[in-house]
């Protein structure tokens, strides 16, 4: 059964507001933001050698430098900054 055209825009709208409330909590719960997400999640996908070492140093690393933007750390005012402002398109 597909939705009349009218109700798509407010349907839209209202499915990212929601998934944006579910981020944002699910984020902030463990000290993160998009951006130290991001990074994380970005530099954990380099782990291509399949040598458990060298997996889990590019993992720290990457731990680390996404720490640096998570909401309590140095870098968190810059990575919610860089949330708020880039990466939902409020610039």
């Amino acid at each position: 059964m597909d939705m009349p055209q009218s109700k798509k825009p407010w349907y839209s709208r209202y499915y990212d507001s929601t998934l944006h409330w579910v981020e944002d909590t699910y984020l902030k719960y463990f000290g993160e933001n998009r951006t130290s997400y991001g990074v994380k999640d970005s530099l954990r996908k380099t782990e291509v050698t399949g040598n458990k070492d060298v997996d889990g140093i590019q993992r720290n690393i990457g731990d680390t430098a996404g720490n640096v933007f998570a909401t309590e750390h140095v870098g968190g005012q810059v990575g919610d900054a860089v949330d708020k402002g880039v990466l939902r398109g409020n610039v």
